[in-house]
C-alpha cells in the first residue's frame, strides 16, 4: 500500500462520514430528527405505564435533553458535523426552536410528576385514574412533540388542517 492509498481511505472515509452527517441533518431546517427520540421515548413509556405499570421508575429515571446535549452525547456518525450545522442556524430560529425543546421538556416533566403524584396515591390499584392521567399527558405531550417535530422537518411550524380539508382540496384540484 503507497502513501497516496492512504490518502485515498482517509479521503474516502471522510466523504463517508459528511454523507452521514447530511443523511442525518434536514436540509430545509438543518435540525437532526433523530433528537426527538428522546421524547419520543418518554411518550411510549407514558402510554404503556397503565398496562404495565412496572414501567414506573424507568418513566422516573427519565430526564429531558437538549438537542445540543443530545449530538454531544450522541454516538452517531455525523454527530459533529450535526452540531456544526446547529452552531450556523439563524440565531432566531434556533431561539425558536429552542424554546419549543424547553417547552416539549417541561410538558414531559409535569406529566412524570403527575404520574407520580397518581401512582403515590395508589394509581396503580386504581387503573382508571392511571390510564387517564396517561391520556391526558400524552395528548399534551403529543402536541407539544409535533410542534417541534414540524420545526425540525419543515423548518417552521405548520397550520394543521383536519383531514377532510386535505381531501376537499385534492378534490378540488383535479
Amino acid at each position: 500500500m503507497s502513501l497516496r492509498d492512504g490518502e485515498t481511505q482517509q479521503d474516502d472515509a471522510d466523504g463517508a462520514q459528511r454523507a452521514r452527517a447530511s443523511a442525518l441533518t434536514n436540509p430545509t431546517s438543518g435540525l437532526a430528527n433523530d433528537f426527538l427520540n428522546v421524547y419520543n421515548e418518554i411518550l411510549m413509556l407514558i402510554e404503556m405505564v397503565p398496562a404495565m405499570p412496572e414501567l414506573a421508575d424507568d418513566i422516573f429515571a427519565w430526564r429531558p435533553c437538549s438537542y445540543r446535549s443530545y449530538f454531544m452525547h450522541s454516538d452517531l456518525p455525523g454527530r459533529g458535523e450535526t452540531l456544526e450545522a446547529y452552531a450556523r442556524l439563524d440565531p432566531s430560529f434556533r431561539a425558536l426552536f429552542e424554546t419549543s425543546v424547553e417547552l416539549l421538556a417541561e410538558c414531559s416533566v409535569q406529566a412524570i410528576r403527575a404520574i407520580e403524584k397518581t401512582i403515590a396515591l395508589g394509581g396503580t390499584e386504581h387503573n382508571d385514574h392511571l390510564a387517564t392521567t396517561c391520556a391526558d399527558w400524552c395528548a399534551n405531550l403529543r402536541k407539544q412533540l409535533e410542534a417541534t417535530e414540524q420545526l425540525i422537518n419543515w423548518g417552521r411550524i405548520t397550520r394543521r388542517r383536519s383531514r377532510q380539508s386535505v381531501v376537499d382540496r385534492l378534490f378540488s384540484a383535479a
